[in-house]
């Protein structure tokens, strides 16, 4: 009868565990959302003036575009492989081949 009790109590520990890992792992998915609809949204208030969406004055808009620079980089790198098509498509399913 120990056993038993014991065996339900580990295995509802094991349960609870699993419910809190759960919980921190769809935490974590919905924070890299947020963070990435950030990401965006602060791409658009920085590149905006520059391609004449109207957000912030194209002043500030050059200051901040410092803090995009590996952004920039990539978004050059891919304008650059532009004419290249299936380099393109390639390098969309994940990786430099």
């Amino acid at each position: 009868m120990f056993k038993l009790v014991k065996r339900f109590l580990g295995e509802l520990v094991l349960f609870v565990k699993g419910i809190n890992r759960a919980i921190l792992e769809d935490s974590v998915s919905a924070l890299e959302l947020e963070y990435s609809e950030l990401e965006a949204a602060f791409m658009t208030i920085v590149l905006g003036p520059l391609v004449g969406v109207k957000t912030v004055s194209p002043i500030l808009s050059l200051e901040l575009l410092s803090t995009l620079k590996d952004e920039v980089k990539f978004l050059e790198s891919r304008a650059l492989k532009g004419k290249d098509l299936l380099g393109d498509l390639m390098s969309s399913l994940g990786g430099e081949w």
